[in-house]
């Protein structure tokens, strides 16, 4: 009897994983990194360099459900922008 849940095959998982480093895509560690880098720039103390390991801890409990939110995120901001009428509907909707 069917237990109801698809049979998933763990080597498409692999293939479609985005490269990561410590644990986040790279393009998020990339951003993270910057983020750091931008912030001892401007106070130039190096104890902001601490600040990496929380936000680096945000970043891994946002991507561990889903390994693409970062792409997600950009696709959606990139491709899907709000509309004028969104307050009123609720959502985006492109004819009244």
């Amino acid at each position: 009897m069917a237990s109801g849940r698809p049979k998933l095959d763990p080597l498409i998982g692999g293939l479609t994983r985005p490269p990561m480093m410590l644990g986040v895509p790279y393009v998020l560690f990339v951003l993270e990194c910057c983020v750091v880098v931008l912030i001892f720039i401007n106070t130039k103390n190096l104890l902001m360099f601490l600040l990496f390991p929380p936000i680096h801890a945000v970043a891994y409990v946002l991507t561990v459900r889903d390994n693409r939110f970062v792409d997600v995120i950009l696709t959606r901001f990139g491709k899907c922008p709000i509309t004028r009428n969104h307050r009123f509907w609720g959502g985006d909707s492109y004819q009244p």
